[in-house]
């Protein structure tokens, strides 16, 4: 089997464009067949000793495409996507997605129960989808692989915020999700640096 030509990430937006049916199949197998060249991500790298950060790439009415630059050992909360689709990929590093299932969930005390459920890896030639059945996850560089990770998330369609959950607490809340940089520039009053 003839290997897989890594593609620019702006041809990988440009084919997104062109996909027939924004649905889970046909755009996994998209990305799954156009791997990302990392050099072409450089504009969209910057990272922070804080938290990982958020980076536009390309946004429309359909989706939008962002690098999640990650340090080593940091984890997002575990979040939902508004019941938006999500596929992720990672052309740089890897990193694993833990799947949680929502036992219960009580919108007046904004309390919930959740259980660990399928875990897997996401690597430069694995991407994945977010399950529509199970939306609740949460995504971690370990600090045991001892490497930077980067991320491209599609999220169709766009949303600005998500609910994040605790599993210590019991508890969920409604987080405004921002930017650190769009289309290559930092966002001002946003943390990140980019690699040199």
């Amino acid at each position: 089997m003839a290997a897989t030509r890594l593609v620019d990430v702006h041809d990988l937006a440009k084919g997104l464009n062109e996909v027939r049916q924004f649905d889970h199949t046909e755009v996994y197998d998209y990305i799954k067949t156009h791997p990302v060249e990392p050099e072409s991500l450089r504009p969209y790298l910057f990272f922070t000793p804080a938290s990982y950060t958020r980076n536009l790439i390309f946004k429309s009415d359909l989706f939008e495409l962002l690098a999640i630059c990650w340090e080593v050992g940091q984890v997002s909360r575990i979040h939902n996507h508004r019941d938006q689709h999500c596929w992720m990929m990672a052309p740089i590093g890897k990193l694993k997605n833990q799947n949680y299932r929502v036992v219960e969930r009580d919108p007046k005390t904004m309390s919930c129960r959740l259980v660990p459920s399928r875990e897997f890896l996401i690597t430069p030639t694995e991407p994945c989808e977010v399950d529509p059945q199970e939306p609740v996850h949460q995504v971690l560089n370990l600090a045991e692989w001892n490497q930077r990770a980067v991320s491209l998330h599609i999220y169709s369609r766009p949303f600005n915020s998500c609910e994040v959950y605790s599993l210590e607490k019991g508890t969920y809340c409604d987080v405004p999700l921002h930017y650190t940089s769009e289309y290559g520039r930092r966002v001002a009053g946003e943390p990140g640096e980019q690699p040199k």
